[in-house]
């Protein structure tokens, strides 16, 4: 586990190194794009035959280009804080779009202003060849921005999913911590010895349980995220283990559709918070325990009553609630939600 997160924090830390770099080439290209367009634009307007070189439309164009820059530094920014969760076709499909039609206008604005400038006028073919020119042109100067700003995109995509690993592995090693915990393998054994010589079928589905249980966390080492029918198959599994400690102190209600089950949630999501309400909650024939896991129209609900352990007795430092909090903020915008009073605690996540 260790050594799994120190090669995580070694790539992260050659991403680093190598950010300057990236920049350092973007830069570059963007010179050498305003210096190849600056030699089309002369080349353009320069008669091969004797030399000479309109000036007026030199000077058109090039303030027409510093016109699409000024539209650019406006624009792109704002297209891009807007396609955050936009894929990449959406966002080079609108940015494509922005290009034409800003290039369109500002070829069309500065052909009307030279025709009215010189006196003459220019053909509909004039103005189609030109606003050409501009959308190629414009497309030059603002490639440069949307190159940087989806290599930005990868890298914090790229980042954010060295972060979720990092978290995943965390959460996998704590949980599986608390599931070999001496206490827990204790009162499963002792459940285990009173069932063998009582109810010996009873036995053999404890033991199949736990042994799901165990899989499950060896199993899914690597898994960012999981079908929600995996998930609620440990979850009863596990929930079956502690109604053998229980007896009827202990109730759960496992009510999710099959059609639901295909869903993605963040793995060991339901089992923590599954985990989380029998540990620290009353379980007696004074306050009994109900557990209930239900799906909602865009995320899953876990919903037990409220009556936390006396606090003297209670060791929580509420690590797994906020690892998972944390899991699903580096993963989504959507957010875990926990809704508690006197009575009830809920707490509901969100399908990736």
């Amino acid at each position: 586990m260790n050594k799994k997160i120190n090669r995580l924090l070694s790539l992260q830390m050659n991403f680093f190194s190598s950010e300057s770099s990236m920049k350092i080439q973007v830069n570059r290209v963007e010179v050498v794009t305003w210096s190849v367009s600056a030699l089309l634009i002369l080349f353009l307007n320069t008669n091969l035959k004797t030399g000479e070189i309109r000036w007026e439309w030199v000077i058109a164009i090039t303030v027409s280009s510093f016109l699409i820059g000024s539209v650019q530094s406006y624009l792109m920014p704002l297209l891009i804080r807007q396609a955050a969760d936009w894929t990449v076709q959406k966002t080079i499909g609108v940015y494509a779009l922005c290009v034409v039609v800003a290039a369109l206008v500002v070829g069309s604005s500065m052909m009307f202003l030279m025709q009215t400038l010189k006196g003459e006028h220019y053909p509909l073919r004039a103005y189609l060849s030109s606003g050409m020119i501009y959308i190629l042109m414009t497309f030059a100067f603002t490639s440069v921005y949307m190159i940087r700003a989806l290599v930005d995109r990868w890298r914090s995509s790229l980042l954010k999913e060295q972060q979720l690993n990092q978290a995943l592995l965390k959460a996998e090693y704590d949980t599986l911590k608390s599931q070999v915990n001496p206490h827990f393998l204790f009162n499963s054994l002792n459940i285990l010895s009173a069932l063998i010589p009582e109810d010996p079928e009873n036995a053999v589905n404890l033991v199949e349980r736990l042994s799901k249980v165990f899989r499950y966390n060896l199993q899914n080492n690597d898994r960012v995220t999981v079908d929600l029918g995996t998930e609620l198959k440990i979850v009863e599994a596990y929930l079956f283990i502690h109604k053998m400690r229980f007896g009827d102190n202990l109730s759960y209600r496992i009510d999710v559709s099959k059609d639901e089950w295909p869903r993605q949630i963040v793995t060991q999501g339901l089992l923590t918070l599954v985990e989380n309400a029998v540990k620290h909650n009353e379980c007696s024939s004074e306050k009994p325990l109900k557990v209930e896991v239900y799906a909602v129209q865009d995320g899953v609900m876990v919903r037990n009553n409220f009556q936390p352990k006396n606090k003297q007795f209670l060791d929580s430092t509420g690590i797994g609630l906020k690892n998972l909090k944390s899991r699903y903020a580096l993963l989504t915008s959507q957010k875990v939600q926990v809704i508690e009073d006197d009575q009830i605690f809920e707490v509901k996540i969100p399908f990736v």
